[in-house]
């Protein structure tokens, strides 16, 4: 039964579906703006942290989608060189859109990001969101990432998180065929964090983000709904422009502190960050010598 209902999805893991899927993709920009700023917080906040000191480097975003992400921490941080691929040539124009609207500078391109274009050791900071949870061997992925990394650089790595009912709500849309993201997975925060002896990496921290709309609007961000609605009562756009005032930054930040701690464990998406290190030992760099060859 699990291998038919992967074979099945598997027919959507491919560049045709997510040409066909970003090319239909319809989304108000202030409305992702949203999403980014107020739910993955935690998860920018830990982009940002990793960036190398003085926040001068290149970055690069695998499997970008629309890049906001990306396009946020190059705005917010303008020694930022910052990259994104995507499967989808429409995916990367849409993030070059994205980037435009955003006075942020991102160079885009669609590529396959197990055999990327770039030098060995080319980047600071590498990080992927919803990616790595389609591959069932995510392996080759990882190393060639690791492989365009420099040493000291940051690696990280954001996956569905799998012990929340987000998960058991997935897998019965996947039986029933009726999921849009094709076969995909879900990792624990340990899992994660087994990755870094098997691929020389170290382990630096983990954020977990997002618990479903009741917990997210009405206990995480009840300032910012209530600003929606007004807004949207008095005939106005309730995603621009919004800046939250001291008291709910308090609230936020007292929300980020716990998630610091609980979050990797109960969130419904997980993330991870690696280091590679300066110098890998003799053992494992002869191990990925074995695994690309």
């Amino acid at each position: 039964m699990r291998s038919n209902i992967r074979d099945a999805c598997n027919l959507m893991n491919d560049r045709a579906y997510y040409e066909r899927f970003w090319a239909g993709f319809s989304s108000p920009l202030a409305m992702q703006l949203a999403i980014h700023t107020e739910s993955r917080r935690p998860l920018l906040n830990m982009l940002a942290d990793m960036l190398p000191a003085g926040g001068v480097g290149r970055i690069l975003e695998v499997g970008c989608g629309t890049a906001l992400d990306s396009c946020l921490l190059a705005a917010a941080h303008t020694g930022v060189q910052a990259f994104a691929c995507d499967l989808s040539e429409q995916a990367a124009r849409i993030a070059q859109t994205n980037a435009k609207e955003l006075g942020a500078t991102l160079l885009t391109f669609a590529g396959d990001l197990t055999v990327l274009p770039f030098t060995d050791g080319f980047f600071d900071l590498i990080f992927s969101q919803g990616v790595l949870e389609h591959f069932t061997d995510p392996g080759p992925a990882m190393r060639e990432q690791i492989r365009v990394l420099r040493p000291g650089g940051a690696l990280v790595v954001d996956v569905p998180q799998k012990f929340n009912l987000y998960t058991l709500r997935k897998h019965q849309a996947m039986r029933e065929n009726r999921w849009p993201w094709g076969w995909e997975t879900e990792y624990s925060a340990a899992e994660l964090k087994a990755w870094a002896p098997k691929y020389g990496l170290q382990t630096y921290g983990a954020v977990g983000y997002q618990h479903g709309r009741l917990v997210d609007r009405l206990l995480m961000h009840p300032h910012r709904m209530l600003h929606r609605r007004v807004a949207k009562w008095r005939g106005r756009n309730g995603t621009n422009g919004y800046k939250p005032g001291s008291l709910a930054r308090r609230w936020e930040t007292m929300w980020d502190a716990i998630d610091s701690l609980l979050g990797p464990y109960m969130a419904i998406n997980v993330a991870v960050a690696f280091r590679k290190p300066m110098t890998q030992p003799s053992a494992q760099l002869k191990s990925n010598r074995r695994n690309q060859n």
